[in-house]
């Protein structure tokens, strides 16, 4: 809420209450109260008219923020796209995402619209700690004075004018504490924070999920073709006789690299 319109909204309720207060005199005077109501109720309206017009803007800002959120998302998807394709080329994969590939959008609103809920809790925190801002400022004050006070009678300052003003700074300096105590805290904006850790973290986890998989597909294809041609060979070798009943080991064995890393799971030197 801007501060334009907390001043209109507490001047409106100022005078609702002090029009009330006004009726309730006028009421024990015997006076007429009709000119009072009628300007209750033009209070009133006003009032009801300046919340609507505060709700829809909010609404609008809202709205607003929603849509940049959503504007965000789609960019990272985008980004995100690129990213696991130049993965993919360095690899050394043929397969690509498309640009418009969809699979990271949900992970991608996660992040954004969990960033959109800490921009807002944070927001609320500030606005609600600037108000506290005077309170701390007038409790240095008079916790200042009252320390003087107490210095002052300590000294031997009896005065009753002493003990009246110490009596009165001790008052408000008490609510001053409590007012402070009861300033805004940012838990919230914590929790809302480690949720967008979260988000941005599985966000991440499923480019590289998507990396490692279209890899993992890219090099199934490969094999497919590798067999292929094996059983393109193991046709030939059978219906010309080279092979009968045997192996196809007889006419083919896999490459030594091939099968150093099949009988020990580490890749050969380059």
């Amino acid at each position: 809420m801007s501060q334009a319109t907390k001043s209109v909204l507490g001047a409106l309720n100022d005078q609702i209450s002090a029009t009330n207060v006004a009726i309730n005199t006028a009421l024990v005077a015997g006076q007429a109260t009709a000119p009072l109501r009628k300007k209750l109720q033009s209070l009133q309206d006003d009032l009801a008219a300046a919340q609507a017009r505060h709700e829809a803007a909010q609404a609008d800002a809202q709205a607003a923020a929603a849509r940049a959120a959503e504007d965000d998302a789609a960019a990272m998807v985008l980004a995100a796209n690129r990213e696991v394709n130049e993965a993919l080329k360095e690899i050394g994969a043929d397969l690509r995402l498309a640009d418009d590939d969809q699979r990271f959008a949900a992970a991608a609103r996660g992040v954004t619209f969990a960033q959109l809920a800490v921009d807002a809790i944070v927001s609320q925190f500030n606005e609600a700690h600037a108000k506290f801002d005077s309170v701390h400022e007038q409790l240095a004050k008079v916790t200042a004075k009252h320390d003087e006070l107490v210095a002052a009678r300590r000294a031997g300052d009896n005065s009753d004018k002493t003990a009246a003003s110490l009596y009165a700074a001790s008052i408000d300096l008490q609510a001053l504490q409590g007012l402070a105590a009861s300033g805004p805290v940012c838990g919230q904006a914590v929790t809302e924070r480690a949720f967008l850790a979260n988000a941005e973290a599985e966000f991440g986890k499923q480019k590289r999920d998507a990396i490692i998989d279209l890899a993992r597909e890219d090099i199934a294809r490969v094999e497919e073709t590798f067999l292929a041609r094996v059983r393109g060979l193991d046709k030939y070798a059978r219906s010309n006789r080279l092979i009968v009943g045997g192996s196809i080991f007889s006419v083919f064995r896999p490459g030594e690299k091939i099968a150093f890393m099949m009988r020990t799971g580490a890749l050969p030197s380059a």
